[in-house]
């Protein structure tokens, strides 16, 4: 009998506690930075937007709906993934498992719980996790790919004197450096590399070693089909650019002056593989340090800065109660029943 995945290893609520203990700290430390001496807080933010409460709201459920699609690409590239290491699960079943793989993501540290529930999600589907494993290893490195390109795409349009132009220089090296590294993980040859750096582990349990020979397996049949890989690249780069749209709408509302576009197209996905690190909640802290330290630096007032990192936290804690009626649904057996199968 399949069992949802365990939600704390021992020691795992004490380590949570942890967590969420820095991210109240970090989240202290963001509101002392941005708004001090402020006495109220709820009024200082409230009084970033500079627009009517009317047209705020529809920028915020404009970028709610961008993230609701960023959701659907992600699942469509997800699918893509899956049908070209043998699998077929019906897209409905795939979109629910990211959905709540969302909740997990923003509840808990770092983006691992989700990814493994998506894992046990196909293996309760078509019975095979260690290969669906292996698709969302090759997923998240097309991801990490996109997120880089994105910030090289933008980076030379950054208006910089003479004297700091080394300053994109630097900044499109590392954009081009984060794509290129995990771009050059789906070379076949660096399935052999991972065997031999996954090779310890083999030795120590024989079962571990079945699965990461399964996943790997499933990674080098997905390095051998660089049409499918393109495929999921372009997807993968709509995937990213989304939310950095999702937060250019939130920023609309909070200034009379609103920063080019290529500043949200550099910062946003930096913040994201930023607040992957299992250092607080959900990169709660992380983010809104990031926010108001970046675009502080670019011209956004702190308090604006301080806002629009709490509007984009509402509109994904949104999305994460979505994906806890979906999660709580299925723990009571009320999951519908649909068509898939494995190839």
């Amino acid at each position: 009998m399949n069992r949802a995945p365990t939600l704390f290893a021992p020691g795992g609520a004490r380590r949570l506690a942890i967590r969420f203990a820095v991210a109240g700290a970090l989240l202290f430390a963001v509101f002392q930075f941005a708004l001090p001496g402020q006495r109220d807080i709820v009024e200082a933010i409230t009084g970033s937007w500079q627009t009517d409460a009317g047209e705020a709201w529809a920028w915020f459920w404009l970028a709610f709906a961008l993230l609701g699609v960023s959701f659907a690409v992600g699942t469509s590239r997800f699918r893509l993934l899956l049908r070209g290491a043998g699998f077929e699960v019906a897209w409905p079943v795939l979109f629910r498992a990211l959905l709540v793989a969302g909740f997990f993501n923003l509840v808990l540290p770092g983006a691992i719980l989700g990814d493994v529930y998506r894992v046990w999600d196909v293996k309760r589907e078509a019975g095979d996790g260690s290969r669906a494993l292996g698709v969302v290893v090759v997923e998240r490195l097309l991801g990490f790919a996109a997120l880089g390109c994105v910030g090289l795409f933008a980076a030379p349009f950054v208006p910089l004197a003479a004297q700091d132009r080394y300053l994109a220089v630097v900044l499109m090296a590392l954009c081009l450096a984060i794509a290129g590294v995990n771009a050059l993980a789906l070379q076949p040859r660096a399935n052999d590399w991972m065997r031999r750096l996954a090779a310890p582990i083999g030795r120590v349990s024989p079962r571990a070693r079945s699965g990461i020979d399964h996943a790997l397996a499933a990674v080098a049949t997905l390095s051998q089909s660089p049409r499918l890989l393109w495929r999921g690249f372009l997807l993968s780069l709509v995937n990213q650019g989304l939310p950095v749209a999702a937060v250019y709408c939130l920023a609309v509302p909070l200034t009379d002056a609103l920063l080019p576009g290529y500043w949200f197209a550099i910062i946003v996905p930096f913040v994201t593989l930023m607040s992957l690190l299992p250092i607080s909640v959900g990169g709660t802290g992380v983010r809104e340090g990031l926010y108001v330290a970046l675009f502080g630096a670019v011209g956004m007032p702190a308090e604006s800065a301080l806002a629009l990192s709490l509007s984009l936290l509402g509109t994904a804690m949104l999305w994460a109660v979505v994906g806890f009626a979906i999660f709580s649904l299925d723990r009571r057996g009320n999951r519908p029943r649909v068509q898939h199968r494995s190839t």
